[in-house]
């Protein structure tokens, strides 16, 4: 399952630049949200989103982080509990930085607030399966980034955004077939996004994140594990690069340590006492392929059950289906082979 780390790490650069309109307080601040949430610390980087709202009510700044904190949270738990109070903070980041556009129309930080607010909202709508708004909200979004971009040429973390969005608007064309002929800008968004990696001062994690799904997604599997066992070291214990890292070793059919990188996911959501039964049952099923493999059919069949009885939230049996399915499959395989 692919788990993304809220892209907030894009529009930071920009505040580095930017003395009048950020303190030094407030850079420090940010750079504490990010490095919570990619560590999972969620309320300690809510809290600091808090702070940030009550020292500049006015600026979208505290608005938008809290909007990516819980993005992150949502995603990492797979519960969505919060989807009204994550909509309510991208509103209120969009209100804020429309009006400081108006009061600041050379200045990049509202566009780049503006547009990070609105593909958040087209990132959960596509998650959603809402394509034909998350396609809508995805051009909204990078119309405003590239604003940003021509008002500060020289920031590469911005590439990061862009690259991705090219990437996957070549992607969504496939499905979307009332749209226009869309170019095929796959390779100019990959490119992008490893200069994000290359020169970014503050994208690396997330870049290196999205540009090894990217590669999964195109079988390009060495690669692939080159970019996440660099993530892992630089970031042990986040669950963002664990799902990574068990998902190479499963493509790549390295069974025994597919085995231990699903278990430690596992085990970092029963320390933090997170009860997360969509992820379960992935990792369930991830687990009854994997002994399936190794002609554990016990051991397949045992997971192969406990992923099938997982309850899930209605909110998520769409995406529940498949799952599930794979699941079946694996135990019809295993009891067959087991008689």
């Amino acid at each position: 399952m692919k788990k993304y780390i809220a892209i907030i790490i894009i529009f930071l650069p920009v505040f580095l630049n930017a003395s009048d309109y950020l303190t030094p307080k407030n850079i420090a601040t940010i750079s504490n949200i990010i490095s919570d949430t990619v560590f999972q610390r969620y309320e300690s980087a809510l809290a600091r989103c808090d702070s940030l709202q009550m020292e500049k009510p006015e600026n979208p700044m505290g608005y938008f982080f809290h909007a990516a904190t819980l993005q992150s949270q949502m995603m990492d738990y797979e519960k969505y509990d919060a989807i009204g109070e994550f909509f309510k903070y991208t509103q209120k980041a969009i209100k804020l930085s429309k009006a400081d556009i108006k009061k600041y129309p050379d200045n990049s930080w509202p566009h780049f607030f503006l547009g990070g607010a609105i593909g958040y909202e087209a990132m959960v709508r596509g998650r959603n399966n809402e394509l034909f708004h998350a396609f809508k909200d995805g051009w909204k979004s990078i119309n405003a980034l590239q604003t940003a971009l021509k008002i500060d040429s020289t920031n590469y973390d911005i590439y990061l955004g862009i690259g991705t969005y090219k990437y996957y608007r070549s992607q969504l064309s496939k499905y979307l077939k009332w749209l226009p002929f869309i170019a095929d800008e796959r390779s100019a968004g990959k490119e992008m996004i490893r200069q994000a990696i290359e020169k970014g001062q503050f994208t690396r994690p997330a870049a290196i994140n999205g540009l090894f799904w990217i590669l999964v997604k195109e079988d390009k599997f060495d690669e692939a594990e080159q970019l996440i066992n660099v993530a892992v070291t630089e970031h042990p214990g986040s669950r963002f690069f664990l799902w990574g890292k068990a998902k190479i070793n499963l493509k790549q059919e390295k069974w025994q340590e597919a085995i231990r990188s699903y278990q430690q996911i596992l085990a970092t959501y029963r320390t933090e006492n997170i009860q997360s039964n969509f992820n379960e049952m992935q990792i369930y099923t991830s687990l009854a392929e994997i002994y399936f493999n190794l002609t554990d059919f016990t051991s397949a069949i045992k997971f192969a059950r406990m992923a099938m009885e997982m309850e899930i939230d209605p909110y998520l049996e769409r995406r529940a289906k498949p799952i599930k399915k794979r699941a079946k499959e694996f135990l019809k395989k295993s009891e067959k082979q087991s008689s």
